[in-house]
């Protein structure tokens, strides 16, 4: 199970990359791949944490940045 803490740190990562990488869908999806490659670290139990989890943490934030 993710945590509200494991959210947040990846909203945080997601919102410390520059604007023209965090644009539309296919920046998302890479984001998401990346992270849980080279950012385990994140997460309490990252097999617990999935592609479509991020993706859905991040999606809601791509019209707002």
């Amino acid at each position: 199970m993710t945590t509200l803490e494991e959210q947040q740190r990846v909203v945080a990562e997601w919102l410390q990359l520059p604007e023209t990488r965090r644009r539309d869908a296919p920046d998302v999806v890479a984001f998401a791949y990346r992270l849980l490659r080279e950012r385990p670290d994140l997460f309490e139990d990252a097999r617990q944490v999935t592609l479509d989890t991020i993706v859905g943490w991040i999606t809601p934030l791509l019209h707002h940045t």
